[in-house]
């Protein structure tokens, strides 16, 4: 197979690549999905036809691949018996064919197929291996409470691309989520202004300083269990509360607090809920309810 005259015509109003991982590649798409990203990252072009058996198993392979290295690379499909000039271009031969693209021009290639492990072993020439995942899969770990999975990975990461602030923003979460209050506060400290001042950096500021003050939780619920009358201490053990994590119970604290106290403290439980709101951002369902409730409170 020799190099492709790599300039087929492509849609010009399509100029901006997609940002999924697998995509059915034309004449059309070609110039924007293949060679342009191909640049910044390897291009696995996968040649199939509905008529040949072995495809049915190697097309299963690439896209397992592909969703597991989650991003390291581009799966472009495509189909010989719907798009023959581009089998033409690359002057395909036989089907399924692979080529590895980089920098705009084929690196590599085979025909037929390959098991499970040789798949595996012939793309880590060209593609980061799993071990070393995505920022997004980090923040899938983090969502699902695999924070020490998550740091781990992250600063694997960090140690290969230090400079990268995003990384270090999702550390300094991660940190706050482990309870290692203290170095999140260092670590979001040494961030760049643009990075604290981002969504995420606000809601990590927000964080930290609900941490500000707050108080031990087991003697502030004992001095409000003694005087549940008191705005002061239910205001103090819902800070400690929302520290601690407890969002739910804190902000009902607070509610109420707005509800029956609003002028305690200058409306210092109304200003801690949406600093709790900050910090918890706007997905956030509890979050999302008590600002719904606020609002039915003060403007109802």
């Amino acid at each position: 197979m020799t190099n492709p005259p790599l300039n087929l015509a492509s849609d010009p109003s399509n100029d901006q690549p997609s940002d999924s991982w697998i995509l059915d590649i034309d004449e059309n798409n070609f110039e924007v999905e293949v060679v342009n990203r191909s640049m910044n990252m390897p291009v696995v072009l996968y040649f199939h036809s509905d008529r040949a058996e072995p495809c049915t198993v190697m097309g299963p392979l690439l896209e397992t691949e592909a969703i597991e290295r989650r991003g390291a690379f581009l799966l472009g499909k495509v189909n010989t018996d719907l798009k023959p000039e581009l089998a033409q271009a690359f002057q395909i031969r036989a089907v399924p064919t692979t080529v590895i693209l980089e920098k705009g021009r084929p690196s590599d290639a085979f025909e037929g197929g390959m098991d499970e492990k040789e798949l595996a072993t012939f793309l880590d020439k060209f593609v980061k291996s799993v071990a070393a995942p995505s920022l997004d899969a980090m923040k899938e770990l983090q969502a699902i409470g695999e924070f020490d999975k998550a740091l781990a990975a992250i600063e694997a990461h960090l140690e290969e691309y230090p400079e990268d602030g995003d990384a270090r923003v999702l550390q300094t979460r991660l940190l706050l989520d482990l309870g290692r209050i203290e170095e999140a506060r260092e670590w979001y400290e040494a961030l760049e202004d643009e990075f604290q001042e981002s969504d995420e950096g606000r809601a990590i500021r927000a964080h930290l300083e609900l941490q500000e003050g707050a108080g031990d939780i087991n003697e502030l619920q004992a001095a409000y269990d003694a005087n549940p009358d008191s705005t002061a201490a239910r205001f103090e053990l819902a800070k400690a509360q929302l520290a601690k994590g407890d969002h739910q119970t804190g902000l009902e604290h607070l509610l109420d607090i707005v509800m029956v106290d609003r002028a305690f403290e200058d409306d210092a439980a109304r200003k801690l809920m949406l600093e709790t709101f900050e910090a918890l951002g706007p997905e956030d369902e509890v979050a999302n309810d008590f600002r719904y409730q606020l609002q039915m409170i003060l403007f109802v």
